[in-house]
């Protein structure tokens, strides 16, 4: 029997989600006609091979036919995405006025608010013009009562950057992030500078979500949770992960439990189970079964909404819908089948979900627990309740751990060494906390009953909690420094297929191309080592309370740091630490930018410091970290010119002594004074990167 023949939906998203890979890569400009021309070509095709009687060894050609039309039916897909999120952009050289629409639910933090907005106009020579495009806005000061809101219409006054950062391999950069969202600029602005309109509001599935979930957050509040219990119940049940302090998520990252942060199938699940228990009485009317569907998905569709259609909740939503649709009409469709009609529709509604990384790992996630689940269950048998129970709760999370492994590998560098015992502990617990949290939520008019369910809510809390803090504080909780490339993360996965098809057929000739795959894999991480041994390059990071300079020779690093607390800065830390855990280095030496005098590294001939001036390998960096007297007429050459503290400094004057190629900023000057700085190094054709917005600056 044909092993595909069960799974057709399968065998038509393969080739769709690989022409739209094919798009994404290679990104050529195609007609619109040309997809429609080629789909009907093979219509005509297929209606040979039907009514032409061709011979029966041809029958391939249909399958063929039908596959390539997919592939190209994803390429021209990602086509048209991509030239929709990388169309030209007009650069801003001066303020501006625009009119914009909050796309993205605002993010507020004790210093301002975040929002991604679309801007639809602009204000030029006395009339509104269209405009079309995303940015990147922040809004400074405190925001008791917030100046924007979900869905709604402002007018800002400002000057829009275009987004500008460094690729960081190795280290998550948010401009990066923003830069794949297909969001080109990023403006800051005063609070006395944005506007709402009133009456502006768009009135939408999303909008009335988030209105929702607001409301539901308020109830929590009113219940008496607050601080970390109030941030995991409102991560765990609405999706609102804004208030999670940095401790206790790299406490969830340690135990390996991250996901459960996350809404995803868990919880859509248990609201599943909690709708079919309650509405279960519906199934003894006539066409009850079919009002009982119609409510679940409903509920469904609102909770995904009110978490915010995260891809991971998508991704659980479209599969239970699926699912409930065929159990209403008295089918039972393969899994597989069901993934791949959710993958489908997803993709066909936004193709540029696929690079997401919650979307990639929810989906292999439940794809591994599909295939391996049972066989993983199947090595262990007992008739006894607890142990069974245990075991199948391992062998999910080995199922799920095996699938997405690689790809974390990728993403996150790191690997969590309890991750069944966090999940034997944690996902009870969490689930505990789900539908009290429900309860909760759905008995709060009544006090008695309410204040009990919220009483074992805080509990269950505080249970999990420190569990998740115990678990990652453990020795060696965490295994980091895995930093795969693109083809070594599909070495992995082919290595796991072959493994996995011999441990289940029982035939030798899979052996060999897992052999083939660990070579492979070998001559891949050498090649990497040779790589990282050749390099040579110059970078400077800031952070929270000043910069550090690092110079990069093969497996050797120089750093000079501002300051002794940049040695314990956590950003500066992991960002640094990645780089230098993925280029395999040997050596660091440290040096400090507030030494008077000569320095030299040893090992390091052609680096040298001395006063503000660092040299390496030729290039030159001066430390600007004092103002300039008008009586200062001596000239000295810099490559770089990094402005360490703030003051008035006049970037012609600058020019005219120091004939910089590139000014760097790692001061705390105000964003008024940097968008200053940067419009005079336009003019006198100097490169200007500040590094808060930049990330970091590096050069090979």
């Amino acid at each position: 029997m044909n092993s595909w023949r069960p799974v057709p939906l399968l065998r038509l998203v393969i080739p769709f989600i690989a022409g739209i890979i094919l798009g994404q890569v290679f990104n050529p400009s195609l007609p619109v006609y040309v997809l429609p021309s080629v789909i009907l070509a093979f219509c005509l095709e297929l209606f040979l091979f039907q009514f032409l009687t061709l011979s029966y060894r041809l029958r391939w050609m249909t399958g063929l036919s039908i596959t390539f039309a997919f592939l190209l039916s994803g390429f021209q897909y990602a086509n048209t995405g991509f030239n929709d999120r990388h169309r030209p952009e007009a650069d801003f050289y001066k303020p501006v006025v625009l009119l914009a629409r909050v796309s993205e639910c605002p993010i507020i933090k004790k210093t301002g608010l975040t929002a991604v907005a679309d801007a639809v106009s602009i204000y030029d020579s006395g009339a509104w013009k269209p405009l079309r495009t995303k940015i990147f806005i922040k809004v400074y000061g405190s925001q008791e009562t917030p100046v924007l809101s979900y869905g709604s219409y402002f007018i800002v006054h400002g000057r829009p950057e275009k987004l500008v950062f460094f690729a960081a391999r190795h280290s998550f950069n948010f401009r990066s992030y923003l830069y794949d969202k297909g969001i080109r600029f990023e403006m800051g602005c005063k609070k006395t500078d944005c506007y709402e309109i009133p009456g502006g509001n768009v009135s939408s599935i999303s909008r009335l979500a988030f209105r929702a979930r607001d409301k539901l957050l308020r109830i929590f509040r009113e219940k008496g949770l607050s601080g970390q219990e109030f941030s995991v119940a409102a991560a765990l049940l609405l999706g609102y992960v804004n208030e999670i302090d940095s401790h206790l998520k790299s406490a969830f990252a340690s135990s390996g439990t991250m996901h459960i942060l996350s809404v995803s199938g868990m919880h859509v699940g248990i609201i599943f189970l909690f709708l079919e228990t309650a509405l279960s009485f519906l199934s003894k009317f006539r066409h009850g079964i079919w009002f009982k569907s119609l409510i679940q998905l409903l509920f469904i569709a609102s909770y995904a909404a009110i978490t915010g259609f995260s891809p991971a909740v998508l991704r659980a939503a479209t599969c239970l819908g699926f699912m409930i649709i065929g159990k209403t009409i008295r089918r039972k469709p393969e899994m597989l089948n069901v993934i791949s009609a959710s993958v489908f529709f997803l993709l066909v509604m936004d193709t540029s979900i696929l690079s997401d990384v919650g979307f990639q790992l929810s989906y292999l996630a439940v794809i591994g627990i599909v295939i391996l689940n049972k066989p993983i269950y199947d090595l262990y048998v007992t008739h006894h309740w607890l142990p069974d129970k245990i075991w199948a709760l391992v062998a999910v999370s080995m199922a799920a751990q095996i699938a997405t492994f690689p790809l974390s590998l990728y993403y996150f560098h790191r690997f969590p060494n309890y991750f069944i015992l966090s999940n034997l502990v944690i996902v009870p617990l969490s689930n505990g906390i789900i539908l009290m949290g429900i309860l909760g939520l759905v008995f709060s008019p009544l006090p008695i009953v309410g204040n009990l369910t919220i009483s074992a809510l805080k509990l269950l809390l505080k249970g999990l909690n420190h569990s998740v803090l115990f678990i990652g504080s453990l020795p060696g909780a965490v295994s980091s420094g895995f930093f795969p490339t693109v083809v070594e993360v599909c070495l992995l996965y082919l290595l796991i297929s072959f493994i996995f098809l011999f441990l289940s057929r029982r035939q030798p000739v899979f052996l060999m191309p897992a052999l083939c795959c660990l070579i492979m894999l070998e001559v891949q991480v050498m090649t990497g080592k040779l790589s990282s041994s050749a390099r040579n390059g110059l970078a400077v990071h800031q952070g929270s309370q000043g910069y550090v300079i690092r110079y990069m020779r093969g497996r050797d690093e120089a750093c000079f740091y501002s300051g002794l607390r940049m040695l314990k800065d956590p950003f500066i830390a992991d960002q640094i630490g990645n780089e230098q855990m993925a280029a395999k280095v040997n050596s660091v030496q440290q040096r400090w930018v507030n030494f008077r005098g000569w320095q030299k590294a040893a090992g390091f001939p052609e680096l040298g410091r001395f006063g503000n001036m660092i040299i390496a390998n030729h290039r030159r960096l001066y430390i600007l970290d004092s103002p300039i007297s008008k009586n200062f007429h001596l000239r000295i050459h810099a490559d770089i010119l990094l402005i360490s503290r703030p003051a008035s400094y006049n970037l012609d004057r600058l020019k005219n002594v120091f004939s910089p190629e590139i000014i760097l900023n790692a001061s705390t000057a105000s964003h008024s004074k940097i968008i200053d700085w940067s419009d005079q190094a336009r003019r006198l054709g100097i490169k200007f990167y500040d590094l808060k917005s930049s990330g970091f600056y590096q050069e090979e």
